[in-house]
This record gives C-alpha cells, sequence and structure tokens, in this order.
C-alpha cells in the first residue's frame, strides 16, 4: 500500500548542470508514475537514456530498456513509447545523413545546458576563444578562413556546461547557407571582433549579413512574431585582443556606441584576459535558472541541477520532472534568497535561481 505522506524535495541551485540532468530517485520514489515491478536494471537503463548527451546513446539506452521491461498488459503502454521514441530518434540520425544537391550540410546536435554560436568576420579570434574556454582543438592561424566547417566544445561555468559552436567567417560576399541555420537553432550568440583591426566595419558587416539572412541580434529578448518573420538571438558582443596597443580606447568607442543595445566585453583570447567574464555574461545572456534536486534524509546534490528558463514556474518545474508529477503534488516549500525557510509556496510561485523546493505530494 502507498504512503500518501511522502515528501520530496527539489531545488533551483547557484549553479547549472552539465547536462539538465535528472534525478532519478524521483522516479524510485513515485511508484504510481510507472508500472509496478519495474527491475533496478530498467531504472538504470533509464538513467542513462536521461543523462547521453547525443542521440546514438539516447537509443542504446531505449533499446536496453525495450529489453529489459517486463512482457505483460500493464506494460503495454510503455512498451509503445519507448518504440515511438526510438523510431523518432533514428529518423533524426537519417536526417542528418541527408546532403542538399548543393553542397555538404551541417548540424550539430545540441548539448549541455545551452548552445551558443560564435560570430563574426575572418580573423577575429573564434577559433581561438574556442580552444581557450572549451577543451575543443579547432586549428588556429594568422590566415583567414582556418574554419571550413562547424565545431564544438563545452564550456564549463561553475557547475554547468554551455555548449560553443565555431562557424565559418561571416563573409561580406557569399555565405554557406548552413552557417545561418546553426546560428538559428542556437540560444544565443558572440558575435566576436578584433580591437586591431577594424571591429565598427566588422560588426556592421555582420549584422547586415545576419539581417539578410533573417536574423537580428538582441539585447534583449523579444518576440519573433512582431518583425515580419526575424528571427531574434540574444547577443553577447566580444571584443578580442585587448592586449594589443590601443586597443582600450577602441573598446570605449565600441561600448558607447553598442553598450546601450548589447553587453559589449573586452577580453584577449591569446593571453587568457577576462576569459571568466566572458563565462558570466554567456550565463547571463541566456537568461536561465538553475534547478537541482534533493531526496530526504541525503545531501543536496548541487552538481546535476534542471535548467529552465527565467519566469519558470513551480508547476514548469513538476512538469519537467514527469507529466503526471504535476497532478500530484499539493504545495511546495521553498528556501532560498529573501525567503522564509520552509515558506509554503503554490504552483504558480516564480522560480528564481538558487531556490530550494520541496515538494509535497
Amino acid at each position: 500500500m502507498r504512503n500518501p505522506s511522502r515528501s520530496y524535495i527539489f531545488c533551483t541551485s547557484s549553479r547549472l548542470p552539465t547536462d539538465n540532468a535528472v534525478k532519478f530517485n524521483i522516479w524510485k520514489s513515485i511508484d504510481s508514475v510507472m508500472p509496478a515491478n519495474l527491475p533496478p536494471q530498467y531504472i538504470e537503463a533509464e538513467k542513462e537514456y536521461r543523462l547521453a548527451k547525443n542521440t546514438p546513446d539516447k537509443i542504446k539506452a531505449l533499446e536496453a530498456m525495450l529489453t529489459i521491461i517486463p512482457k505483460h498488459k500493464g506494460t503495454d503502454k510503455l512498451r509503445g513509447q519507448l518504440r515511438r521514441k526510438i523510431s523518432k530518434l533514428k529518423g533524426e540520425v537519417r536526417k542528418k545523413h541527408v546532403s542538399s544537391k548543393k553542397g555538404q550540410i551541417y548540424s550539430i546536435e545540441k548539448e549541455g545546458a545551452a548552445q551558443v554560436v560564435l560570430v563574426g568576420s575572418a580573423n577575429v579570434g573564434k577559433s581561438e576563444i574556442l580552444s581557450r574556454v572549451t577543451k575543443a582543438s579547432p586549428e588556429v592561424a594568422d590566415y583567414p578562413f582556418t574554419t571550413r566547417r562547424p565545431l564544438a566544445g563545452m564550456m564549463r561555468f561553475e557547475n554547468i556546461q554551455i555548449q560553443l559552436v565555431d562557424t565559418p567567417p561571416v563573409a561580406a560576399g557569399y555565405t554557406e547557407p548552413w552557417v545561418f541555420s546553426i546560428m538559428r537553432n542556437a540560444d544565443g550568440l558572440l558575435l566576436v571582433v578584433n580591437l586591431h583591426a577594424d571591429p565598427l566595419e566588422e560588426l556592421e558587416s555582420t549584422f547586415e549579413a545576419l539581417k539578410k539572412s533573417k536574423i537580428l541580434p538582441v539585447g534583449k529578448m523579444q518576440d519573433d512574431k512582431l518583425n515580419q518573420g526575424l528571427v531574434f538571438k540574444r547577443t553577447l558582443i566580444l571584443c578580442n585582443k585587448s592586449d594589443l596597443d590601443g586597443s582600450y580606447e577602441v573598446y570605449e568607442v565600441l561600448k558607447d556606441l553598442y553598450g546601450e543595445d548589447f553587453p559589449v566585453v573586452s577580453m584577449s583570447a591569446k593571453e587568457g584576459i577576462n576569459l571568466d567574464e566572458v563565462k558570466r555574461h554567456t550565463f547571463d545572456m541566456l537568461d536561465i535558472i538553475r534547478v537541482c534536486t534533493k531526496v530526504p534524509g541525503k545531501p543536496v546534490d548541487m552538481d546535476s541541477p534542471f535548467v529552465l528558463k527565467r519566469g519558470r514556474t513551480i508547476q514548469d518545474l513538476a512538469e519537467r520532472i514527469h507529466k503526471d508529477f504535476v497532478r500530484k503534488f499539493r504545495y511546495a516549500k521553498i528556501w532560498g534568497a529573501e525567503k522564509y525557510k520552509g515558506q509554503m509556496v503554490h504552483k504558480d510561485y516564480v522560480l528564481r535561481d538558487g531556490d530550494i523546493i520541496e515538494f509535497h505530494i
């Protein structure tokens, strides 16, 4: 017989997860969500699925779950859901191997808390930035157009991973359409300029190329539907090569011209100047909060929180845990900045970065 007095603790931490991982202890506790008598091997396979960072690993875990799950009437629905997920993911894999008649199409599967694309003209230092803040190893050279296809790496910010994608330069003439497709699919843009070249011309040239492709960089998010098909992308301007003589004065000019509309950060990838500022501003640009989970009687795990958009509520958090869970809990208690410890809140409470949530069902 189930115990109706169970309570579960979840929290939003001041740090983000590497991959939006879900705490699987809750699946062991909420036994009314899934069919009974699922073996421990199934729970482990499901955990592998939730933590998988790419599509092939997700398919492998789902197939393992389908093999392990007992076959009886009570699991018919769940087995059907697993088959549909496997079919959908395999279809996505097939699409990624399709090439257009005009040339190769590239795509980058999203990983981590968010995906951010490095954008800019030739020789601004995008590849060097990627190599300094991630473990990726792009080709870095003083001549232009060394980047000919996208390359991704994971940038660690506190306890989360943000995916950075380096792309070929946005040229004044022709740029492959797939470059702009990657930008449209991303969660944000890092627009890089070279302080020791002609950053004003670089910025305006890049803005014009993006606008022609229906991409509009913005400092604050807007409603895409209000502007004739334009896709708005949150953007941070990175002023690279700040270590060179005369760069500070140029940076001040750029900040005066663009600072009201965009965050503008001075940095040097080569010398490692202000890399932590780049990471912090990138996180702030994404406008997300960080959410972790805790099981009663165990320490808070601050290393694997959920990731939610700012403005999301406790109900949104419950739905992220499981679509059926939102119907089961009655109220929640909260710990966090500017709150009473254990203060009772309801489903419409707007979460903040750093909140600790305890659900009661």
